[in-house]
């Protein structure tokens, strides 16, 4: 025999040992695959609520960005309706100086008016001829 050969006696059990290697392996792999059928149900599961997740966020972006759009629209309409306020308040308020400046000339004249019949008054034909004007029947 040769050396490298083994004795006919110990192939079998031989066989015998790298069955129940094999089969040991196989377990072993079995054992694996459940472990990783169980890690795999687990991250599908996970992927799942994170594709949900996902979605719910995508709406709520949506949502938001419609809602920021809308406010965008009222935000440039208030902008016109501000831009139409300004422009009627500086109307009004050079109506109003104009008004307080006629007023205030007004005033003046009316002052002046009011010196110049006091003077008048004061007059010495006025009073020369207060009888006058009390046959015309102004009490004056």
């Amino acid at each position: 025999m040769k050396p490298d050969q083994p004795d006919p006696a110990e192939i079998p059990q031989r066989v015998r040992q790298q069955l129940i290697l094999a089969q040991v392996r196989i377990m072993e792999l079995e054992d694996a695959r459940d472990a990783a059928a169980g890690r795999l149900a687990e991250i599908e599961r996970l992927l799942h609520t994170a594709q949900t997740l996902t979605d719910q966020k995508l709406d709520e972006a949506a949502q938001a960005e419609k809602v920021r759009a809308d406010l965008q629209v009222q935000f440039d309409h208030l902008r016109q309706l501000q831009t139409a306020t300004s422009a009627l308040l500086e109307a009004a308020r050079a109506r109003l100086e104009e008004t307080t400046a006629g007023a205030a000339a007004h005033q003046l004249r009316v002052a002046e008016l009011e010196t110049e019949l006091r003077k008048l008054k004061a007059s010495r034909s006025w009073r020369w001829t207060a009888w006058l004007r009390a046959l015309g029947g102004n009490p004056s």
